[in-house]
């Protein structure tokens, strides 16, 4: 029991009786809250769910009450139109239906409102209406069925007419009119309702009635009296029903009243339940308002009591703690409490006791040592002053060597023969990224050191320097060494030197290894390499790294023949001509523009290069088919054909790529390279945006063409060319005005070798300006010859074709002036003809080359007129002579189409003063219709095929236009 009791007494019994009883008190408010909310939300629900139910009801029984009375309607509306409803009974039973639906829902609402509710005397009121609107509907009805007389009535008409007919006399004829009459004016009454009508039918048959005394036409009078009895009844069944309607249509307003007064009080009553409601929420809010104000008011309280409880004995522990502390060893706690704190109290004073008798058995030693180590002291003094003068010695020595290590440009790590590092300084510190305290004791195979070769391969521990050294006994040196740090990881690339330390018996004791510092040499390498290897524009690499990389996927190749690799050649299209218009800054971003597109359409293992020029060369590795490589060809043309837009300049590109697939003939890259660039010509001579795979017979043609181009440069160094000579004929006069000078190269093997074959591989190559100059100068020499032969022609010329990179050549007039001079041939008996390519190339230069050539009187001829860029703007800005038609319209010179356009032609030269000469003229039939338009002069074969110079004279001297005017 005082156990107990001074249990109660403890602060803890205290702390669980105070805090319990606050939450006790905040249990039971919530609990209370809870309910009342609970019991609330129940109620109103019922309520709000029990008033749905009524609208929900009220609604159902108004609806009801309407089909019941849409029966209705239509039942009686037949029955006023004299049209008995087939259907009758099927309204009737609707009606009664809708009836009994009716009489439930209120039933329901009756039994859900309860005798007691503010509804009863409106639901009782709706329950007497209903009974009384049945039973006046059942009684018309039950009056419709049973008086068959309106029915009949037309009967009883017709009975009329047939009885009156029976007296045979004129007299009957007339009250049969007055019976027509009759008819009509009770089909008016019904129709109308007007009352007039129906006096004047009662009028008019009580005359009828009159007229024949019962005792002269019994059956007629019977008959009239027949009439008029069912005409009274059907006219009281109608007026009954009116009525009825009456009735129910009072009882329908009287229903739409009850059922809206019935719908505002449940929306009344909605409305007091949920104010009810959020009354009620205000007083729980209170109520859980004030239950916590009480429960804070007791933990206030609570806390309060127990603080003073607690701080008054913590604040004397304080003071007697400190007074302690301070020296003073006689301080008592003396608290009044029977709690912890007393206990607290006891075992602090105890303490206090026993540091007392502890420090003055310690000052007592301490006075006994002081004695002993006074002597020690004297003695140890005498010995420290000689150890003090060799240790000054040793630090000098030991600072000269440490400052020597640290100031060093290099790292110097020494390891002892098991690897460890026993010294380092701070440059190795930094190269290695560790800090110097971390490496002391560290060995080659404790942690992965992070170093790499110079392939970026992580070196293995055997690698590394020190047990290289370890292993061979030997120096290592200029050993290149990447060291990783930090995090991005960044490498620091160090040049290793290492030597083993033997001592006298030639045993390793250490290893030393110094590293300098080299990453910047590195990096500049790697810059050099990355010049030499990569194009400087677009950073891409260069044919050097290309075929590099070719060797590697061929040899790969030759390893896995299941894993193809395919080369993509590809050519820009109209490069030069957006170079030479709008510059080489613009191109070079173009460029640009084309090596992002080509990167973005391939793969990280594939090679995209730029050979130089508008020349790229994608390597694609791995490559599964062949339709893998078409899909990445058409996906790079449609990316190129899309417009670019390049500082405000929007141009079209397109590209012709040549394709070589890797396969085991293949031994060296520049060979599948070559094969793709042959690939490529091949598509660009097929038009632009094409694609060509390469096939043997490619190589093949390649091979021929080379052989051909040998032959071509030595033919060109041999002068084993000759000229040939077409006249050229006016048709007006049928005079020879002038030859064409053409070309031809008869080969020693391959026999006559066609101008289509050579003259576009001489432009290729640039043999074409040699050819040239030789071509110039021998017609100028034969037409040398011709001018000085008096017995020739006086006034017709030579036409020289002249190439297009002739004509651009800076030297071709003065070139030109020398062919004339040592020909002595006048300027005025040579015509040169060029192309419109030519004209159009550059305009400024190629008019100032024209005026410098009409100032020599030398005549301009445009060749091939049509096929080309035709243009009447550089017609008249340049000075030309003479207009060629090409042969390809005069061959389809009967066709209306190029009939019209060779007369076209032949105005606009017209117009402009100019010579027309149609080329290829081979029938009488060519030449008919050529005069008829107008042309000036023909050549082709219908006059003379090309001739040799000997054969040309004789032509002239023999040739008669009557010849071939009149052929």
């Amino acid at each position: 029991m005082l156990v107990s009791l001074r249990w109660l007494k403890t602060i803890r019994s205290q702390l669980l009786f105070g805090f319990g009883a606050i939450l006790l008190v905040s249990f039971t408010s919530s609990a209370i809250g809870y309910r009342s909310l609970a019991q609330l939300r129940n109620t109103s629900q019922t309520l709000l769910e029990r008033s749905a139910r009524v609208r929900e009801l009220s609604l159902e029984l108004q609806r009801n009450f309407l089909t019941a009375r849409h029966t209705e309607e239509v039942y009686l509306n037949s029955w006023k139109d004299r049209t008995a409803p087939t259907d009758a009974q099927t309204l009737v039973s609707e009606n009664q239906a809708a009836l009994s639906a009716a009489r439930a829902n209120l039933a329901e609402l009756t039994q859900l409102e309860g005798p007691d509710s503010d509804l009863a005397p409106e639901l009782a009121l709706l329950q007497s209406l209903f009974l009384n609107y049945e039973s006046a509907f059942k009684t018309t009805t039950l009056q419709i069925q049973t008086s068959a007389q309106d029915y009949a009535l037309e009967d009883r008409l017709q009975q009329l007419f047939a009885t009156i007919a029976a007296t045979n006399n004129n007299a009957d004829r007339d009250w049969q009119t007055t019976l027509w009459m009759i008819a009509a004016k009770e089909q008016a009454y019904f129709n109308s309702g007007d009352a007039q009508y129906l006096t004047d039918v009662r009028n008019e048959l009580e005359q009828l009635a009159t007229a024949y005394s019962p005792t002269a036409a019994p059956d007629l009078s019977r008959e009239v009296e027949d009439y008029l009895a069912d005409l009274n009844t059907a006219l009281l069944l109608e007026q009954q029903i009116e009525v009825n309607t009456i009735v129910a249509d009072s009882i329908n307003r009287d229903i739409d009243r009850i059922i809206h007064e019935i719908e505002a009080i449940t929306q009344t009553r909605a409305q007091q339940a949920r104010l009810e409601l959020a009354k009620t929420a205000r007083q729980s809010n209170a109520a859980l308002l004030a239950t916590a104000l009480t429960a804070l008011g007791l933990t206030v309280w609570a806390s309060l009591w127990l603080s003073s409880r607690i701080l008054r004995p913590i604040t004397a522990l304080k003071t007697a703690a400190e007074r302690v502390s301070a020296g003073d060893l006689n301080t008592q706690l003396q608290l009044a409490s029977q709690d912890e704190f007393a206990i607290v109290a006891a075992t602090f004073n105890q303490m206090v006791a026993q540091l007392r008798h502890t420090l003055v058995d310690l000052e007592t030693r301490i006075a006994e040592r002081t004695v002993a180590l006074e002597t020690s002291n004297q003695s140890l003094e005498e010995k420290t002053q000689s150890l003090e003068q060799t240790l000054k010695q040793l630090r000098d020595s030991e600072n000269n060597y440490r400052s020597l290590l640290e100031h060093l440009q290099a790292g110097v790590v020494v390891h002892d023969r098991d690897t460890h590092i026993v010294l380092c300084n701070q440059m190795a510190a930094q190269l290695l990224g560790i800090a110097a305290d971390q490496l002391l004791g560290r060995g080659a195979s404790h942690l992965a050191w992070p170093l790499i070769d110079e392939l970026e391969a992580p070196l293995t521990v055997d690698q590394y320097p020190v047990n290289q050294v370890i292993s061979t006994q030997q120096p290592l040196h200029n050993y290149v060494v990447g060291i990783q740090q930090g995090d991005p990881v960044q490498t620091v690339w160090v040049l290793v030197n290492a030597f083993p330390v033997l001592d006298d018996q030639l045993t390793l004791q250490q290893v030393v290894v110094t590293f300098s510092d080299i990453t910047e040499r590195k990096h500049n390498e790697e810059k050099l390499r990355h010049r030499a290897l990569h194009d400087v524009l677009t950073n891409l690499p260069n044919r050097t790294l290309l075929v590099e990389r070719l060797e590697h996927a061929l040899q790969q190749n030759r390893r896995q023949p299941d894993q193809q690799c395919a080369v993509l050649f590809i050519d820009l299209n109209r490069f030069k001509v957006i170079n030479d218009s709008l510059g080489h800054a613009i191109g070079d971003q173009l460029l640009i523009k084309v090596a992002k597109i080509l990167l973005a359409q391939v793969r990280n293992v594939d090679t995209v290069a730029r050979l130089g020029g508008d020349e790229f060369v994608i390597l694609l590795e791995q490559v599964q088919s062949v339709q893998e490589v078409i899909h990445v060809v058409e996906r790079i043309q449609t990316q190129l054909q899309r417009p670019m837009t390049l500082r405000g300049y929007t141009m079209f590109t397109s590209a012709s790529i040549g394709i070589a697939l890797s396969n085991n003939t293949y031994q060296r890259g520049h060979d599948i390279l070559r094969d793709a660039d042959n690939a490529m010509y091949r598509a660009k001579a097929k038009g632009e945006s094409g694609y060509e795979i390469f096939n043997p017979e490619m190589h093949a043609r390649a091979m021929q063409l080379l052989n051909l181009e040998t032959d071509l440069r030595r033919a060109i160094a041999d002068q084993a060319f000759c000229l040939r000579y077409q006249p050229i004929v006016d048709l007006a006069s049928g005079k020879i005005i002038g030859f064409e000078s053409l070309v031809r190269w008869q080969h020693p093997d391959r026999g006559l070798v066609s101008p289509d074959q050579f003259i576009p591989l001489a432009e290729e190559t640039g043999l074409i300006i040699p050819l040239s100059e030789w071509i110039v100068r021998s017609a100028c020499e034969q037409m040398s010859l011709w001018s000085r032969d008096p017995t020739l022609p006086a006034d017709f010329t030579m036409s020289v074709n002249i190439a297009a990179a002739s004509f651009q050549n800076p030297r071709f007039v003065h070139e030109l002036d020398q062919a004339l001079t040592q020909t002595q041939l006048s300027p005025s008996r040579l015509k040169l003809e060029v192309t419109e390519s030519v004209l159009l190339e550059n305009i400024d230069s190629v008019r100032e080359t024209l005026a410098q050539l009409k100032q020599r009187q030398i005549e301009i001829s445009l060749d091939d007129f049509g096929t080309g860029y035709s243009s009447l703007s550089y017609l008249k800005q340049l000075p030309i002579d003479t207009l060629k038609i090409d042969k390809s319209f005069i061959d389809s010179l009967t066709e209306d189409g190029d009939a019209s356009l060779v007369e076209a032609i032949i105005q606009i030269a017209n117009s402009l003063t100019m010579t027309v000469v149609a080329e290829g003229v081979e029938t009488a039939m060519q030449r008919s219709r050529l005069q008829q338009l107008g042309c000036g002069a023909i050549q082709g074969y219908l006059i003379s095929p090309p001739m040799d110079g000997a054969a040309a004279e004789n032509f002239m001297r023999t040739f008669q236009p009557h010849d071939w005017q009149h052929g």
